[in-house]
């Protein structure tokens, strides 16, 4: 047992059969677990609540194992370290509860597909005009968060296939050009759900991501 912080009193280690730790700067407790000493769940059974926290646990787990392939390893990567935290973890305590008991999205809307330090432009706005999606929007900030520079991104998840994130084709703009174009991808879908957010140069930074459903 050592005590962390003298001025607190912060234990850190085992007493018995208690073990004290620190997470995130915060202090926690939790039993020691016996060696060999089934858990109640594993001696009873999973309870409808536990099994839907599991399968959504798996689910959030499953679909960034396809976006890390399909999107992006940097996005969720370069949020976490800014706040000293892991990609998993932080993209799991974004959106599960976007997930449902049966695996599937449930909130499209409330989903984050990007997240980071740079801004959204005000007033975003998307039109369709053929089968060509015009972004529109407002900036007038030109700062280390809001770069002229920065390139627009769109991520997408098709209705036909909303376990696969990917970005979208023939994307076009800057938040200077104050306007982008993007297409979907009509052999997969010609609807989608779109995330617009925004890219540092060299990928060095990401915006959070803004919703918006076309068909």
């Amino acid at each position: 047992m050592k005590i962390k912080d003298f001025m607190n009193g912060i234990p850190i280690g085992r007493i018995g059969n208690l073990i004290y730790y620190t997470r995130d700067g915060e202090p926690y407790m939790r039993r020691y677990e016996i060696p060999g000493k089934k858990k109640k769940w594993e001696i009873e059974g999973r309870t409808p609540k536990q099994r839907e926290v599991t399968a959504r646990f798996t689910a959030v787990q499953s679909f960034y194992k396809e976006y890390m392939k399909q999107v992006s390893p940097d996005i969720w990567r370069t949020a976490a370290k800014a706040h000293g935290k892991m990609a998993p973890n932080l993209f799991y305590t974004t959106n599960f509860h976007c997930f449902d008991g049966q695996s599937k999205i449930v909130d499209f809307e409330g989903f984050k597909f990007s997240t980071g330090r740079l801004a959204l432009p005000r007033d975003l706005q998307v039109t369709r005009e053929g089968n060509r999606f015009h972004v529109s929007w407002q900036e007038e900030r030109d700062w280390s968060t809001a770069a002229r520079t920065d390139m627009m991104q769109v991520g997408l998840l098709y209705d036909n296939l909303t376990r696969s994130p990917r970005l979208a084709l023939e994307v076009k703009g800057c938040r200077g050009d104050l306007r982008g174009e993007f297409t979907l991808d009509e052999s997969i879908g010609q609807s989608a759900h779109v995330y617009i957010f925004f890219a540092g140069v060299n990928q060095s930074g990401f915006s959070p991501s803004w919703h918006v459903h076309v068909e």
